[in-house]
């Protein structure tokens, strides 16, 4: 057994339930012997009418479960590959944040020492703007941009910039590539 995921709290107040009631109905289903997306489904039957959004909810309890019971480690995917990410506020819109992000990464042949196997792209929606690029190693960087709420109309317009490296091969990867973009994110 791992230690307790820091989920769990999260968990058990959204839903009402201890993760300890959680758990028993995870393992009653034969859960140490079940597939991810079967734990899934079991927590969003427990979960459906108890909060909104329990599909959300009983993919974080089926992770949180699996890393109890030591099938993954913190940031480990249900592949086996690794993910990190970063967040940032930014003072200003979306597309300042993304023209801010696009700044800072323009003119690079690599990140965190590791080079571009593409060039990186930028889109948008109405709400949320995007900087991606699929890296060298097969790893993937994607930034997603959008609208921080505003606690009063008076406050100034924000926005949220959260960085996510995917398909990482290990913990220590996820480690660099962490510590690599919390230092880069300072710049903005």
């Amino acid at each position: 057994m791992t230690a307790r995921s820091a989920n769990i709290p999260a968990i058990e107040k959204a839903t009402g339930l201890s993760w300890e009631a959680v758990t028993a109905v995870l393992e009653e289903a034969g859960g140490k012997d079940l597939a991810h997306p079967v734990l899934a489904e079991t927590a969003h039957e427990l979960f459906r009418g108890r909060v909104d959004n329990a599909g959300w909810w009983a993919q974080g309890a089926a992770v949180a479960y699996e890393q109890q019971i030591g099938r993954r480690v913190p940031g480990q995917r249900g592949d086996g590959s690794f993910q990190t990410s970063v967040s940032k506020t930014f003072a200003g819109d979306p597309d300042a944040a993304l023209a801010a992000v696009a700044a800072l990464l323009s003119g690079r042949e690599e990140l965190a020492g590791v080079p571009y196997a593409e060039a990186p792209r930028t889109s948008a929606t109405e709400k949320w703007r995007y900087w991606r690029s699929t890296m060298a190693d097969g790893s993937r960087v994607g930034i997603t941009i959008g609208a921080k709420a505003a606690r009063r109309s008076e406050d100034p317009e924000k926005s949220t910039i959260g960085i996510q490296v995917d398909r990482l091969p290990d913990e220590d990867s996820a480690a660099r590539w962490r510590a690599w973009f919390r230092e880069l994110v300072k710049e903005l």
